[in-house]
């Protein structure tokens, strides 16, 4: 079996397929076939390709149902052909006796939600094949994909209920996409989130200086979604960083993580040398100038990294649903650190010796007995 080198279609029989390039491999044919105007998809899956082994079929429901109420017709004759042609061929002539004989699906039996495909293939054909990243099988969800001035891949999610399109992408905002019933198109969906991509250059730039420049702590795989990075300043101190999309070189929102002895130098230093912030520099180097430190990085840390890698007093690991300990006790001689997941659970534990004032919990330090307070996690 040959398929086309790149997306396209071919005629077979009055019908015809299309050879979708997902994964940079012509391992996925989707067949589309056209009858008394009705569009039956067929999705072929060949991870050996060019082999038919291990092939798999997924058929639209409506292809289904014929396929069903077809005596003597099972499924797994599909598997009997030397050729996609072969195959559109075999049903092809399957839909039309069904046509003749007009068994149909019953309306109860019909899912909620349907494609119209040829008009979803249209709209794909407008925009460019080469800009599709994936299809699932019926045509419900694919992805669009683009590149930016800066050479960033971004992708579409697209989901189809009932037709409408549901849009979502990796931004810091969300995607500015409304959909008109009647006159809006695939196409200038795809346009509006191409252009909104600009609008993130200086923000995503910004945010790739401070991931080489620092050793960032949280996320763990950060997305281009994310508008903050929790940073290591020092041993048991870090440093949670918050940029605004629109101006991300200005002087952002900081929170600083850590007890009060160890951080307080370092919020000192900020507050009397934050008229020196030059938005002309990237965020790293002016935390450097005002801190007058070089900042860590985990890759150069060959010796004492252990000194960095702050483990929860309770749990006893670094990371808890991909965060790590934000909370450390404020009494000098001890500074153990805690998730605060761990930390609201241990003090409410503790129903003799904790109080409670709104949702903050009040309590004893779980290893030296010290007072302690803690806000519930965020949800």
């Amino acid at each position: 079996m040959e398929l086309l080198n790149d997306a396209g279609t071919l005629e077979v029989s009055q019908y015809s397929y299309i050879i979708l390039p997902l994964n940079n491999q012509h391992s996925h044919v989707d067949c589309l076939l056209t009858a008394d105007g009705k569009d039956y998809l067929l999705h072929l899956s060949f991870p050996n390709y060019p082999s038919h082994e291990g092939f798999t079929i997924n058929l639209s429901y409506d292809l289904n149902c014929i396929i069903k109420s077809k005596k003597g017709f099972e499924e797994k004759m599909l598997q009997r052909f030397n050729s996609v042609e072969e195959l559109i061929d075999k049903l092809g002539i399957l839909i039309k006796d069904h046509h003749k004989t007009n068994l149909l699906c019953s309306n109860n039996e019909k899912p909620t939600v349907a494609t119209n495909y040829s008009k979803v293939l249209a709209e794909i054909d407008a925009i460019g094949w080469e800009k599709l990243f994936s299809v699932n099988h019926d045509f419900t969800e694919l992805k669009l994909k683009m590149y930016d001035s800066l050479n960033h891949q971004h992708i579409l999610n697209v989901k189809f209920n009932n037709n409408v399109p549901e849009f979502s992408a990796e931004y810091p905002r969300i995607v500015n996409i409304e959909w008109q019933k009647d006159s809006s198109t695939l196409s200038e969906m795809y346009s509006l989130f191409c252009q909104e991509a600009e609008q993130y250059q200086d923000f995503w730039k910004a945010m790739e200086e401070l991931d080489a420049g620092c050793w960032v702590l949280e996320p763990e795989n950060p997305s281009r979604r994310d508008t903050y990075r929790k940073i290591s300043i020092a041993p048991n101190v870090s440093l949670k960083i918050e940029v605004d999309p629109n101006h991300p070189y200005v002087f952002p929102s900081i929170t600083w993580l850590g007890s009060e002895t160890a951080v307080s130098k370092f919020r000192e230093k900020i507050l009397d040398r934050i008229e020196a912030w030059d938005d002309d520099l990237p965020i790293n180097t002016n935390l450097e100038r005002l801190l007058e430190i070089s900042l860590p990085l985990k890759q150069t840390l060959d010796m004492g990294t252990e000194n960095y890698e702050v483990t929860c007093c309770i749990c006893y690991s670094e990371r808890l649903n991909g965060e790590v300990p934000s909370r450390t006790c404020d009494n000098p001689s001890c500074g153990q650190s805690f998730h605060i997941f761990c930390l609201y659970e241990w003090l409410r534990s503790l129903i003799q010796t904790t109080r409670k004032q709104g949702n903050k919990v009040f309590g004893e330090c779980p290893f030296c007995e010290q007072p302690i307070s803690c806000n519930p996690p965020a949800s």
